[in-house]
């Protein structure tokens, strides 16, 4: 029999040897394992698993003396913790002695004797095809070897959650049991392999857009594929996402889309952080009769969005995509954001003549407000400070003039007893 059915029979046996009276010990502890009213125990099944990967001694409390062991556990097998205060299921990673529930109850185990790893193994036999350029190996008890792989296929027989339980953790990756024909088996711990990809991509909500020419990917994190097109700025429809959080740096986002070639990958911009998604295909051409500026990003999810070169003269632009009152356009073969209502609404002076000349009109229409009307200063809500809005109890007004968005919103013009507003009903 080879080590491998030596390792997962023993996984699946669990094995425990006891010496004789150690049901009698077990049940002799029970009351001391009482715990005051005021320490609740957290329930069974938020306990985690241990995988241990050495023979430990199974002790009848916490203090875990030398007269006190029942007997052992054998290796290569996860036990789950018995029962602690919930208040330190934050801390259990930190525990040198913990609580483990054996087929006589509950025992204790120290594991400052020997080497284990946090989380449930599971069995599973599969071919993970290795991508990166060096895969350190770990030996039996996860210790680096100095070994590696390189890209190639191997056969992972096991393999256990990266994360601990409780603890914070940015990585998806796992720990898998391998065999290699000259070290026996090993394991590596991965989240770059190209079966790993499949099937991971997460739903978008809406479509995304491409802010500049983008080369694409048979894989995240592989070289871009030389002999296809890249994908030049628009707005698409991506099949799903994938986001990687590595500590401190910009989480990396890729996006999987259909091509001519079948499905590909592009990685987000990085100014686009998480990536901008719900975004609306549109073929429109507004007008914007005053000068403007392009941005890099919709201020959608943030006060602030950086400006794009100089101030553009009023002029008639092609947009394709929209989120909010903020339009996506290309320009000089880069996806730029244009906000037509913010432009024209900050130009409004309050001087009939002039708005008319940007869309305003007399108006006598009555309007209901009530206590959740606000009134501005300028016809747009975003940016505008809280301490300028003005609010209403329940009357009814009659507007002298009103403005439409290039959004699709009426905005009316009265007047208060704090000077003149804009407001929407």
């Amino acid at each position: 029999m080879d080590d491998i059915s030596k390792w997962l029979i023993l996984l699946l046996a669990a094995a425990v040897t006891l010496p004789s009276g150690s049901q009698i010990a077990l049940a002799d502890q029970k009351s001391a394992d009482q715990k005051p009213a005021d320490q609740k125990l957290a329930e069974p099944n938020v306990m985690p698993y241990i995988t241990l990967f050495d023979d430990f001694k199974l002790y009848a409390s916490d203090k875990t003396k030398p007269n006190e062991v029942l007997g052992s556990i054998s290796a290569y097998q996860s036990v789950k913790l018995a029962p602690i205060e919930s208040d330190k299921l934050l801390y259990i990673t930190n525990m040198d002695k913990v609580p483990v529930e054996t087929w006589l109850g509950k025992a204790w185990i120290n594991l400052k004797e020997g080497a284990y790893k946090y989380g449930q193994l599971q069995k599973q036999e599969q071919t993970l095809t290795l991508l990166d350029p060096q895969t350190p190996l770990y030996d039996s008890r996860m210790k680096i070897t100095g070994n590696s792989l390189s890209p190639q296929q191997v056969q992972a027989v096991a393999s256990i959650d990266a994360c601990d339980p409780y603890t914070p953790c940015r990585t998806s990756a796992k720990w898998y049991l391998i065999r290699t024909s000259w070290l026996g088996e090993q394991w590596i711990r991965s989240e770059h392999y190209a079966e790993y990809y499949e099937g991971v991509g997460q739903p978008v909500d809406g479509m995304i857009p491409i802010a500049r020419e983008s080369e694409v990917y048979s894989l995240p994190f592989e070289k871009p594929l030389a002999d296809e097109p890249k994908l030049p700025p628009q707005v698409l429809k991506p099949v799903g996402k994938y986001t990687r959080l590595a500590g401190m740096t910009p989480p990396s986002v890729w996006y999987q889309i259909e091509t001519p070639n079948g499905l590909r990958w592009i990685r987000c911009s990085d100014g686009y952080g998480l990536g901008f998604e719900g975004v609306e295909q549109v073929d429109l051409k507004l007008d914007i009769p005053v000068p403007f500026h392009y941005f890099k990003t919709p201020a959608i999810y943030s006060t602030y969005t950086e400006k794009i070169g100089a101030e553009q003269p009023a002029q008639t632009v092609q947009v394709i995509g929209k989120i909010g009152n903020w339009y996506f356009t290309v320009s000089e073969g880069v996806g730029k954001w244009i906000n037509p209502s913010m432009e024209i609404a900050s130009r409004l002076t309050g001087d009939f003549e002039q708005d008319t000349k940007l869309g305003v009109q007399l108006s006598s229409e009555r309007l209901e407000l009530t206590g959740t009307s606000i009134g501005f200063d300028i016809p747009y809500v975003e940016n505008q400070p809280a301490e300028k809005w003005l609010t209403f109890t329940p009357q009814t007004v009659t507007a002298s003039r009103v403005w439409k968005s290039p959004n699709g919103e009426s905005w009316y013009y009265i007047h208060t007893w704090q000077g003149a507003k804009w407001v929407r009903p």
